[in-house]
């Protein structure tokens, strides 16, 4: 983070001072960032040395005075920031100082409006648009997100939109405007991923939930029946696991503690910004699959199980999973579209299976087996019958049944090699 310049050689060089200026630097344009200021000079003598440094020290002052944002700007996040006049839009302040506009959403945990009025007034409000506003007349403001509520108006791009109440926190630089990201909540998925966004809990926006159906670690303390994370290989099945939890709104994907994990959240009041994580309300999911299809394809994976524990089927546990998976979707394909009588005997088995999984024996498995094929074989006709997706066999967020294998020993959406 310097700027590097080699002066010119007044003397024989003998004795080399150098050092760096520490200040901080108003941002600069893309090209010299990453840049800083060397100053060298080359002396002989004590007397010199001493002359040098007050002609060093001197320089230092000077150059910390270049450093400051114009017209007195705070900096933060490689931008100057600076709070405009009411009503007025932000490329009109920045363009006020000599700058640009250049879009960035501080976040929840460190807004700017405190730090532009040195104290925290009287009242702070919900996100409300992709720029912190501050109201004058009642001393409140709205923090930002990044993508912002239909009332705001916010919808074309950031640094044009203005209110007439409104004292907008504005960040600025030198050089080409940064346009603030496009706001698509319509684009199907995953153009309707924000990038770089990541929605904190925050104490108050996640929800804890048995998510044991969809992960197995990196749970909250290590219990995935009440937790707002888990781990999982791809961002789909995050997506997939917000849209069948009636309690979640959004959904948040990034890098923790050296795994990809995903975290539910009943708000995105926590948003901030944050390189490399991905965010997206409940309606931002892949296409869902039909219960019936999940039922009817994992029944079918299951056949090689039919007879117990073999080498066509060497694991009970993950078995197990399957058919736990199988009763659940078709418990919920059937609900209110076949007789009662049936929903009799998808109840029973639903019962056996748990009560097996929770002791098993190699013994029991096939009789457990037996039952549930029957039921199985007696509504395979009307599941076949039923609407199916087109699938793509190499899609991570898809469930293993669907890609041809059976559950983990855990969950059907682990990772496993066949």
């Amino acid at each position: 983070d310097r700027c590097w310049y080699q002066g010119k050689a007044q003397d024989t060089a003998r004795t080399s001072i150098a050092f760096w200026t520490s200040r901080p630097q108003w941002p600069r344009p893309p090209a010299l960032r990453g840049l800083s200021i060397r100053v060298a000079v080359h002396v002989e003598g004590p007397v010199a040395m001493a002359k040098a440094m007050v002609l060093l020290l001197a320089g230092t002052s000077a150059l910390g005075a270049l450093a400051a944002c114009p017209g007195g700007g705070v900096t933060m996040h490689d931008r100057c920031w600076y709070q405009g006049e009411a009503g007025a839009s932000c490329h009109a302040t920045c363009k006020g100082k000599g700058l640009s506009f250049s879009h960035y959403v501080a976040g929840e945990a460190a807004p700017m409006v405190p730090k532009l009025m040195n104290r925290e007034p009287g009242t702070r409000q919900f996100p409300w648009a992709r720029l912190e506003c501050y109201v004058p007349g009642s001393d409140r403001y709205h923090t930002a997100k990044e993508r912002s509520d239909g009332s705001a108006g916010d919808k074309g791009d950031a640094g044009d939109w203005a209110v007439d109440v409104c004292r907008l926190s504005c960040p600025c630089t030198q050089g080409a405007a940064v346009p603030s990201p496009p706001v698509t909540p319509g684009a199907p998925y995953p153009g309707c991923v924000e990038q770089n966004s990541v929605m904190r809990h925050a104490g108050a926006h996640a929800i804890f939930v048995d998510m044991s159906a969809f992960g197995s670690a990196g749970c909250w303390q290590n219990d995935c029946k009440n937790t707002d994370k888990f781990n999982a290989d791809d961002m789909g099945i995050c997506a997939r696991t917000c849209a069948q939890i009636d309690e979640c709104t959004h959904w948040v994907y990034g890098d923790q503690e050296d795994a990809k994990k995903c975290f539910l959240r009943k708000s995105d009041a926590g948003r901030e910004a944050a390189e490399g994580w991905l965010a997206a309300p409940k309606a931002c999911a892949p296409p869902a699959i039909p219960d019936s299809y999940l039922a009817f394809v994992s029944g079918n994976i299951l056949l090689p199980c039919d007879g117990g524990k073999s080498d066509k089927c060497p694991d009970m546990a993950r078995a197990i999973t399957t058919w736990r998976f199988a009763i659940k979707h078709l418990k919920r394909a059937t609900e209110g579209k076949v007789d009662p009588n049936t929903i009799n005997f998808i109840n029973q088995i639903s019962d056996d299976t748990d009560a097996f999984a929770a002791q098993m024996s190699e013994d029991n498995l096939p009789v457990v087996a037996g039952n549930n094929r029957q039921v199985f074989l007696a509504l395979a006709s009307w599941m076949d019958s039923q609407p199916k997706p087109t699938v793509d066999a190499n899609d991570a967020s898809l469930p293993n049944p669907v890609r041809g294998l059976l559950c983990g020993a855990s969950s059907c959406y682990e990772k496993v090699s066949s």
